[in-house]
């Protein structure tokens, strides 16, 4: 919540209201940094001293490794991804409000939480989405985020996956539940990449989330997500189609350049 609560008032205080894509965007970007212990800190001191130029080049590049390495999650990450990554992008005063909120989560702390393993016992987007979204706004939506207290009991009471088993959350969110469904299963020494996880949820900006948190969760590999409504909507159809999609093209694009690497090799090379 400390960070979370720095993200927001920097956020509303350099910017204003609207584009709360682009703070979470930043916490996402950040959240994919993992340095060795004795490192943390020199990381931290040297995004610090970025200019919101070079963080800005930070950003894109962390976002672009996201896409090479899951691109089964780019299309449900896409509303993070595009701030950086499309015709869309940022314009001068929004990357100078980015580097701000960068550099309040990282005064706050946050490489110490998502730097770590301790990234896996926490909901560090539910809690910004919280934040971010003032009572009324939620309220209107329909959206209250579980408290990693409740996910944890209401995890234990439906049952701790089997390794290898299909886990369907109709109304995900940011993904409290599978979080705790994932660390129920360490503690039983049962891998949750072996798990199908299946999540949905209305909120596109929150399952965006949910596919960051599948990363730092380490949900694995067989991870589906989806956003409308899991109670009535057919989703599961499209959203295999949706991260088929992307997939195929990552596909295509390393047969392609394979294809140009042979063809430019020296003869008799």
């Amino acid at each position: 919540m400390k960070i979370a609560e720095a993200v927001d008032e920097t956020w509303h205080r350099v910017h204003g209201s609207g584009r709360l894509e682009v703070p979470v965007s930043v916490v996402g970007a950040l959240a994919f940094l993992a340095p060795p212990d004795d490192e943390r800190d020199d990381v931290v001191s040297y995004l610090l001293s970025l200019s919101a130029g070079d963080f800005s080049d930070f950003a894109r590049m962390q976002w672009a490794i996201f896409v090479k390495a899951r691109p089964d999650l780019v299309n449900r990450a896409w509303p993070l991804i595009s701030l950086w990554h499309s015709e869309w992008s940022l314009d001068d005063q929004a990357v100078s409000a980015a580097k701000s909120v960068a550099d309040a989560a990282l005064r706050a702390g946050q490489l110490h939480l998502t730097g770590t393993d301790r990234r896996r016992e926490t909901d560090l987007f539910g809690a910004l989405l919280e934040v971010l979204r003032s009572r009324t706004a939620k309220s209107a939506r329909g959206q209250f985020y579980t408290p990693a207290c409740v996910a944890e009991v209401m995890a234990r009471m439906v049952g701790v996956p089997s390794e290898g088993e299909r886990v369907l959350e109709p109304t995900a969110g940011t993904g409290a539940l599978l979080r705790a469904a994932a660390e129920a299963m360490r503690e039983l020494d049962r891998d949750p990449s072996t798990v199908e996880w299946w999540a949905v949820d209305v909120d596109g900006l929150a399952v965006a989330c949910l596919a960051v948190n599948a990363v730092l969760w380490g949900l694995g590999n067989k991870v589906v997500l989806g956003v409308g409504n899991g109670l009535t909507d057919e989703w599961m159809p499209r959203a295999l189609a949706e991260r088929r999609e992307p997939m195929e093209l990552a596909r295509a694009i390393r047969c392609m350049a394979d294809l140009i690497r042979i063809t430019e090799r020296p003869a008799g090379g």
